[in-house]
């Protein structure tokens, strides 16, 4: 069998969640995967229990060997982008060159998610039409990135997220549910725990800026230059999964303001004009600032603004890489 598909799990102090996900991944009816894992610096047993499962060399019955799963333990935490970025440069592309010829589609995974049996099969065959265009629309056609729609974990039943949309101060929010009765649709990006792509799309792209350190907003920046090159991102409402949201970072905690706020402003500043910036981005965030936003985050966010203005000469080269990058790729598709 022809693996096509890399797929990437990055854990941090995720030993109750992994092995449910790698169950879910060898249980999917589609076989065409390598699954590598990376572990950041986990504070507690995660890397020994994926060792444990490696040794193993199956999980729920499936067989686990070098010719399908490669796992890397890092010795101290590079955040998610980098991670990711060392799977596919590094571990793929580098020492796993054979492998990387038949590679045609990236798969994140975050490893507090479970698939459905058919989910991993739907969301690569999205960017393969049937002879029957079924899916044939034109956000089919663009695809970028396609992900899946995602269950809550801790409550049954309930849509968690159904796509990624951004305000105009770049808070980002998820769709509670696919608009009307579409089974693919598209959105403003895909959240990073259910994450398709072309291969060859992150390569040229550079991959994810591991500048968004230690994680949020790298899986928004990458739609955002796909988007300029003319790629959607899209969600395919048949491709379902259940997510236990906040497993390394705890949702709306202290961490998670500061490293959402930081990473919100510097994608604002990278992904925006100065235009953008006076007309839609300072009175959309004024008015959230009066309006909204809890007190509980006020230091998050005035921590984000002065480092970003420490850093802005460098993001300033960053937005500069990027438009150079993504003019290169626009003229290859041409």
């Amino acid at each position: 069998m022809n693996i096509n598909t890399f797929i990437a799990v990055v854990t941090y102090n995720s030993e109750d969640f992994i092995e449910n996900c790698m169950s879910s991944i060898v249980n999917s009816d589609f076989k065409k995967w390598f699954l590598a894992v990376i572990d950041n610096c986990s504070g507690d047993s995660t890397a020994e229990r994926i060792a444990e499962l490696k040794a193993a060399k199956s999980v729920s019955s499936a067989v686990l060997d070098e010719n399908n799963f490669g796992f890397i333990g890092l010795k101290k935490n590079i955040g998610f982008a980098s991670a990711v970025n060392w799977l596919v440069f590094d571990f793929l592309l580098k020492e796993n060159a054979g492998l990387a010829r038949g590679i045609k589609y990236l798969v994140l995974l975050n490893p507090d998610v479970i698939l459905e049996t058919t989910a991993l099969g739907k969301l690569v065959l999205s960017f393969e039409p049937d002879e029957h265009g079924s899916l044939s629309g034109a956000c089919y056609k663009n695809a970028g990135v396609i992900g899946a729609l995602i269950h809550d974990y801790m409550q049954q039943g309930s849509i968690q997220n159904a796509g990624g949309k951004i305000r105009e101060n770049y808070l980002t929010y998820h769709l509670q549910k696919p608009p009307g009765d579409k089974a693919f649709y598209p959105v403003d990006y895909v959240s990073g725990s259910v994450f398709a792509t072309r291969l060859d799309h992150f390569i040229k792209l550079s991959g994810f800026d591991s500048g968004y350190r230690p994680l949020y907003y790298e899986e928004l920046d990458y739609c955002l230059k796909l988007k300029k090159t003319g790629f959607l991102s899209c969600i395919n409402a048949d491709a379902s999964a259940m997510h236990y949201e906040g497993a390394s970072v705890k949702k709306f905690s202290r961490n998670f303001y500061r490293h959402y706020h930081k990473n919100r402003i510097r994608c604002m500043i990278i992904n925006s004009s100065i235009r953008y910036f006076f007309s839609k981005f300072l009175p959309a965030e004024a008015q959230w600032l009066k309006n909204t936003a809890s007190k509980d985050q006020y230091s998050a966010v005035l921590a984000a603004y002065f480092l970003n203005f420490l850093f802005l000469s460098y993001n300033l080269l960053v937005k500069l890489k990027n438009l150079i990058i993504t003019a290169n790729f626009s003229r290859q598709r041409l």
